[in-house]
Order: C-alpha cells, then sequence, then structure tokens
C-alpha cells in the first residue's frame, strides 16, 4: 500500500473546529451557517480571538464573503495557529505542505502537524505519521510513524487505522503481529474504508491473522466492491474461478 496523505483544508472546515475551541458558538458561525458572509467576517474581526482568525482565514482560502486569497488566508491562520488553535496549525501545514499561499516548506509543515498532533489533532497526527514514514520533512522513523498512526487510530481516524494494520502486516517498525492487523483493518472496515475491506478480505482469504474463510472473504470484497473498488470486483472474479 502506497502512503498517502490526508485530504484537503475543507476537511478541516469551519463547524468542527470552531466548536472545538469554545463551549458555546462564536455569532461569526452562527452569521456563517447563515450564509450571511458580510455578517460572519464582521464578527470573526470583532471577536479579535484565535476563533476569528481562523474563521477568517477559511473564508479567504474558500472565497466566502472575500476574494479567494490563499496568502490572506496563510496570514490569519498563522495568527490563530500562534495562539495555540490546533485547525489553524493542521489548515497552515497544509498550506506549507502544497506550497500553497506561502513557500513550499515540508519542514515547516511537519512542524505544524506536531503542534496540532500534540492537541490530538486526527489528521495531523495521520499526516505526521506519513511524513516520519516517508522521511518528508523529517528524518525517517518508522517507530514515530507508528506512534502517530496509533494515536490517530484510537482517535477513530480510519486511514490511520489501515496504516497502522499495514505496519503490523509487513512488521514495519514494530514486530509482525498478522493478528493485530487484521484487527485494525476490521476497525476501519467497519467505518467503510474499501482499502481495509479489501486488506481484510485477502487475509480471510490466506488465513493470515485469522481463521481462512473464503465466505468471510467475500462479504468483505462485495463490501469493498459496492463502494467502487475494482481491485475488490477482481477478487470476486477471481474466487468465483478458484475451487474450494
Amino acid at each position: 500500500m502506497s502512503w498517502s496523505r490526508a485530504g484537503a483544508i475543507a476537511l478541516c472546515g469551519l463547524t468542527l473546529s470552531l466548536l472545538c475551541t469554545c463551549c458555546t458558538e462564536h455569532p461569526g458561525l452562527v452569521a456563517y451557517r447563515q450564509g450571511n458572509y458580510a455578517a460572519a467576517l464582521r464578527e470573526f474581526r470583532a471577536g479579535n480571538d484565535p476563533t476569528g482568525d481562523f474563521g477568517i482565514g477559511m473564508m479567504h482560502y474558500k472565497g466566502e464573503g472575500v476574494t479567494r486569497d490563499p496568502q490572506q488566508a496563510a496570514v490569519w491562520f498563522r495568527r490563530a495557529a500562534e495562539l495555540g488553535h490546533a485547525g489553524a496549525q493542521y489548515n497552515l501545514a497544509l498550506l506549507y505542505l502544497n506550497g500553497e499561499g506561502v513557500a513550499r516548506d515540508h519542514r515547516e509543515a511537519a512542524r505544524w502537524f506536531r503542534l496540532a498532533a500534540d492537541q490530538d489533532h486526527a489528521k495531523a497526527q495521520l499526516n505526521l505519521g506519513l511524513m516520519f514514514a516517508q522521511g518528508d520533512g523529517v528524518a525517517k522513523d518508522l517507530q514515530q510513524a507508528l506512534r502517530w498512526f496509533r494515536l490517530a487510530a484510537r482517535l477513530g481516524n480510519a486511514k490511520a487505522q489501515v496504516h497502522l494494520g499495514t505496519m503490523y502486516s509487513r512488521g514495519e517498525g514494530v514486530t509482525r503481529d498478522r493478528t493485530e492487523a487484521a484487527n485494525w483493518f476490521r476497525v476501519a472496515a467497519a467505518q467503510g474504508s474499501a482499502d481495509a475491506q479489501i486488506y481484510l478480505g485477502v487475509m480471510y482469504l490466506r488465513g493470515a491473522g485469522v481463521q481462512k474463510d473464503r465466505e468471510q472473504a467475500n462479504a468483505w470484497f462485495r463490501k469493498a466492491a459496492a463502494l467502487g473498488s475494482t481491485r475488490a470486483k477482481q477478487y470476486l472474479e477471481q474466487n468465483e474461478k478458484e475451487p474450494d
């Protein structure tokens, strides 16, 4: 399996991140949800707080109520990030990773991912794990990759669960344990991860980490196929041709 980073800035959007920063809803968020971007921008600016700064950054990034401007988004994300806003730290890291609104700098991306990851931001933990796995912006360290994948996996991140299962399956950064691999694939598969469903199906097909069971294998392949996986469809076709 290839190492691939989690989605785009939109995945760390206004609703989730802002609600996590305070006990009551920010008035800027209320206006934003109503589609009143002018009022949202005014309230975010009036707040003079990391939540408002993050909101302004998102609006500049998405071009809502203002002209889309990743450079301005980076300015506002940085303001919020320096005040400890985990969502802003994550978004700023993505900008550095992609060279959007700022000069591409993977070391700086890793630094901001780390700050967000230390605040239990699951997607930041996932991306930091990927950077350690690849030696991208940090020295390659599979044990560190395993650590961050595990933390994100325990927070319910399905992609991290798949990567963690893969590391256990291959014995990368940890003693090979296919039973543990199957356990993590199962958790991710239950969340609708087609990759995890295929890996779990293969394990049932081969009897690796689980008791060999072609029907169970096909059941997981069917779930992945229903999600549009061509690989799963190929496994199903192959199984139909082979004798038990």
